[in-house]
């Protein structure tokens, strides 16, 4: 949708590859933050003179990046209700770590950015998306201040040169056309006690998350 609006230079989990390669050679030292503040002062050095929309997960960006990203950046939360997101989670990584899952850098995020910013954060819900893409898309970027471009809900199918080597996360956004309907909650007795576990530890965080959504509950 982003991509296809036009008014934005889209990136699609630009600090994705410093996470990656500093969960598994971090030393515990400063210099594993490097990589991640040349990546946020490459975005925003294009920001001065263009319109950048950045898509990241927040457990990748959690204890890396630094203030400027809330001085100079509008941070908006697309929130997934953890009966979906998790089950999903664990059939491509079924030994997912609870970072993975999230929810607390999504949380630790969010408080951060009302914290520095003084205002409420944009949140919208995955599944309300989903459900009714108008209102969700009108609401979101009416609280930016932006026309929503309602044409921008259908767009070509296709990857992006930015998820090389995680194709196999972003299947479905590929082959998509537009946002799909409503997921069917899955039979959840048919997981890991540790699956259920982490739903439940995660579900709080995504209703408090909830309540604070542009287009209601």
């Amino acid at each position: 949708m982003m991509e296809k609006r036009g008014d934005f230079i889209v990136f699609g989990e630009p600090y994705c590859n410093c996470y990656l390669d500093t969960a598994v050679f971090s030393s515990g030292d400063d210099n594993s933050a490097r990589p991640f503040s040349q990546v946020t002062d490459d975005l925003l050095k294009l920001s001065s003179t263009s319109r950048v929309f950045v898509k990241e997960m927040a457990h990748h960006v959690v204890g890396y990046i630094g203030d400027e990203v809330f001085e100079r950046g509008e941070n908006t939360f697309l929130i997934r209700d953890p009966r979906l997101s998790i089950p999903s989670l664990y059939t491509i990584l079924n030994d997912y770590s609870e970072r993975d899952t999230g929810f607390d850098s999504q949380l630790e995020l969010f408080e951060k950015t009302r914290i520095r910013t003084g205002r409420v954060p944009v949140v919208i819900d995955g599944e309300a998306l989903r459900q009714d893409p108008v209102r969700v898309v009108t609401a979101y970027f009416g609280a930016l201040g932006l026309d929503p471009m309602l044409d921008a809900l259908n767009w070509q199918k296709g990857g992006r040169s930015d998820w090389a080597g995680r194709e196999e996360w972003h299947t479905a956004a590929g082959n998509s056309t537009g946002f799909a309907p409503p997921a069917c909650e899955p039979d959840l007795d048919r997981f890991p006690l540790r699956v259920r576990q982490t739903i439940e530890r995660c579900l709080p965080i995504y209703e408090h998350l909830l309540g604070f959504a542009v287009h209601g509950g």
